[in-house]
C-alpha cells in the first residue's frame, strides 16, 4: 500500500510538471527588422515590390505575414504567410501588383511576426504608387436596322470587326470600362456582354410585352456600378457581378423617363400622363422621394454642369427648352426656347452646353445667355466625350463625324446601317 501511495505521488508531481510546462507561457513577441522597400519608396503599377528583412525571437519565429493595405485600412493585397522554425528567420518575397483599377496615392506593407504562443509584432512602411495610365484599348459601333443589331469593334490599330449581332432594334446601350461590361438593349432582349470575349454575362428580365422598353441608362465609376430605366417604373442599379444592389421603384400610376444619378441622389422625370411630367430627386440608397418640381414638357437630357446645378432639356410638341435645375433649392428657371425645333442629344464641355437637334448642332453659354449655331447640316443623334483626344464625336445617320475644340467638323466614317451608339473602351 506504502508503495503504491509513492507511486501516485511520483506520478502526480509527474503530471504537475508536465502541465506547468505546456502552460509555460511566453510574453515576448518578436522583433521586425525591415530592409526593403525603403520607407516612402515610389512605385509605377504594374510593378513587383521587394519586401525583405528578418524577425527574432527569444524562442522561436513562428510564421511572418505580408500584406498591402490602403491608407483607409483595406487589404489590397493578403496571402502572404510564411512559415518558421527557428528564433531568427530571413523573409524575402515579392508583392506583384497589378490592379488596373488602383489608384494613385499613399499605400503601407504591413508585417507581422508570430510567435508559438501567437505573440505578435506589427510594423508598416510607408509607400507611393503610380497608377496604371488610362488609355484608350477599343471602339465599339453599334448599328441597326428594322430587327437586327450589330455590335462592331474596332482595336487600336484601326481594324474593325463584326463580333456580335442580336435580334431586334436597338434600343438603348452603353460601356462600362471600369467592369469591362457592355450593355446592349434592344425591343426583345437586354443583354450585358463581357467586352474581352462579347459573350453574355448575364442578362436583364423584362416583365412584361407592354414594358419591353430600356429608357435610360448609366455607369458610376463608385463602386462599378451600371444603373437601368425601365419601362415598367424602376430603377435597377447593378454591381460588376450583376447583382441587383438597389431598385428605386416610382409611385403608383407613375412612370419614370430620362435620369441623372449621383453618388447620393437620383434625379428623373416622372410622369402620369403626357401633360403631368415632374422633375423628382429620390436618395440614391433609400429610393425615398426627396423633392419633385413640375416641368413643362418631356425631358430629353439632365446635364450636371455644377455642384448641385444640372441643365434640363426638355421638349414640348415643337419648342425646346434649356432650363437649369437647382437642387439645392427646388427651383427650375427656363434659360432658353427654341421654337420648331427637336432636341436630340446634349453634353456639357468645358463651362459650356453642346447640343443637337433639328435645325443643327449648337454651343450654349449659359453664363452669358449666348447661342450659337456650329452646323446647320449637322444634325447628330448622339454626342460622345473620347477622354483620350480633343474630339467630340457626332453620329449622323450612318455616318460617324468629330468636332474639334477650334470649331472643325471632319468626316470619319460610314457604315451600311445608322450609327445608334458610338462607345470609347477604356483600360479602366
Amino acid at each position: 500500500m506504502l508503495v503504491n501511495h509513492k507511486v501516485q505521488i511520483l506520478i502526480f508531481i509527474s503530471l504537475m510538471q508536465l502541465y506547468c510546462s505546456c502552460t509555460k507561457k511566453d510574453a515576448n513577441p518578436p522583433e521586425i527588422y525591415l530592409q526593403s522597400p525603403l520607407s516612402n519608396e515610389s512605385f509605377q503599377l504594374p510593378c513587383d515590390i521587394k519586401v525583405s528583412g528578418y524577425a527574432i525571437d527569444n524562442e522561436k519565429v513562428d510564421r511572418v505575414e505580408v500584406a498591402l493595405i490602403s491608407e483607409n485600412s483595406v487589404t489590397i493585397i493578403q496571402g502572404f504567410n510564411i512559415e518558421s522554425d527557428s528564433s531568427y528567420f530571413e523573409y524575402d518575397l515579392s508583392l506583384f501588383v497589378e490592379d488596373r483599377l488602383l489608384l494613385s496615392g499613399n499605400y503601407f506593407i504591413n508585417i507581422k511576426a508570430y510567435d508559438e504562443f501567437e505573440n505578435f509584432t506589427s510594423e508598416y512602411i510607408s509607400i507611393y504608387l503610380n497608377e496604371i495610365p488610362k488609355t484608350l484599348e477599343s471602339l465599339i459601333y453599334i448599328t441597326s436596322n428594322s430587327n437586327q443589331t450589330f455590335i462592331h469593334q474596332q482595336d487600336s490599330l484601326g481594324n474593325s470587326q463584326l463580333v456580335k449581332q442580336l435580334s431586334g432594334n436597338h434600343i438603348l446601350s452603353m460601356g462600362n470600362s471600369r467592369s469591362q461590361h457592355l450593355f446592349v438593349g434592344t425591343d426583345q432582349n437586354g443583354d450585358f456582354i463581357d467586352l474581352n470575349s462579347f459573350t453574355n454575362l448575364w442578362n436583364v428580365p423584362i416583365a412584361t410585352p407592354n414594358n419591353l422598353l430600356f429608357i435610360d441608362g448609366s455607369n458610376s465609376n463608385y463602386g462599378d456600378q451600371s444603373h437601368l430605366v425601365l419601362g415598367d417604373g424602376r430603377i435597377i442599379s447593378y454591381n460588376k457581378n450583376g447583382n441587383i444592389i438597389n431598385t428605386i421603384y416610382s409611385n403608383p400610376q407613375e412612370l419614370f423617363g430620362k435620369f441623372n444619378i449621383q453618388e447620393d441622389i437620383v434625379l428623373v422625370e416622372t410622369y402620369s400622363s403626357f401633360l403631368e411630367r415632374d422633375l423628382s430627386v429620390y436618395f440614391r440608397q433609400s429610393g425615398i422621394e426627396k423633392q419633385r418640381v413640375e416641368i413643362n414638357g418631356e425631358i430629353v437630357k439632365i446635364v450636371p454642369i455644377l455642384n448641385n446645378e444640372y441643365a434640363i432639356f426638355s421638349q414640348f410638341l415643337n419648342v425646346s427648352r434649356i432650363s437649369i435645375y437647382y437642387e439645392n433649392l427646388n427651383q427650375l428657371y427656363t434659360d432658353l426656347e427654341l421654337p420648331n425645333s427637336i432636341i436630340y442629344d446634349a453634353r456639357f464641355i468645358n463651362d459650356y452646353l453642346i447640343f443637337s437637334s433639328s435645325n443643327g448642332l449648337y454651343k450654349y453659354d449659359f453664363n452669358l445667355n449666348i447661342l450659337n449655331q456650329i452646323s446647320s447640316n449637322i444634325k447628330p443623334s448622339k454626342i460622345i466625350l473620347n477622354e483620350m483626344d480633343p474630339f467630340i464625336y457626332l453620329t449622323v445617320g450612318d455616318e460617324l463625324w468629330a468636332y474639334s475644340e477650334d470649331g472643325n467638323l471632319s468626316f470619319l466614317s460610314s457604315f451600311l446601317d445608322s450609327i445608334r451608339n458610338f462607345i470609347p473602351i477604356y483600360n479602366k
